[in-house]
């Protein structure tokens, strides 16, 4: 009879095999969880990218014409926590593109859109003569007031004050998915 010590087998024990499978699936699990890591960094960087973008867009927009305009029509507080006199969450002001007209822009929150109007105040007796907003008639009545253009100027806006005396302040937060930003700039 042969002995079986005497064979020469070649191959890998099941320990070997267990061992390989074990580590392939430890490095395959590092590899998935680097991938889901790094998905998960652009996409905060891609929300992130996003709001600051629409943030700059609404400061330097909103700067630009308040920097522009002769007059500021809306009441604003000397401070952001003055008692009995909250910030407004929206702001109007002469257009100063064209003064040979009086049009007025006012800018607002509707969701988390920050829409744009572009006014203009009449009275019904002459209704293609454009007014101060805060003029009257001989009979003591305020002037109508008529919509031109409305449009969206930015989206992911969270909340929207203005405040200052001689200066404007404007604060804007901005938010998209889990990423959250406070934007603050002087005119």
């Amino acid at each position: 009879m042969k002995s079986l010590k005497n064979k020469n087998y070649s191959g890998f024990t099941l320990i070997e095999v267990i061992m390989a499978v074990s580590l392939s699936f430890v490095v395959l699990l590092i590899i998935y969880n680097v991938h889901i890591l790094s998905q998960k960094t652009f996409r905060v960087s891609d929300e992130r990218l996003e709001i600051m973008q629409n943030g700059r867009i609404v400061l330097d927009r909103l700067t630009r014409e308040i920097r522009q305009t002769p007059k500021v029509v809306t009441p604003l507080p000397p401070g952001k926590s003055e008692i009995g006199f909250p910030p407004p969450k929206e702001i109007q002001f002469q257009d100063g593109h064209d003064l040979t007209t009086i049009q007025y822009l006012k800018y607002f929150l509707s969701g988390d859109l920050l829409t744009r109007q572009r006014l203009v105040y009449w009275f019904s007796n002459e209704p293609l003569t454009y007014v101060d907003w805060n003029a009257s008639d001989k009979f003591g009545n305020l002037p109508q007031r008529s919509v031109l253009e409305e449009k969206t100027i930015a989206e992911y806006l969270d909340n929207l004050i203005f405040y200052g005396s001689s200066i404007v302040n404007i604060e804007i937060w901005l938010k998209r998915g889990d990423t959250a930003e406070q934007l603050i700039t002087s005119v």
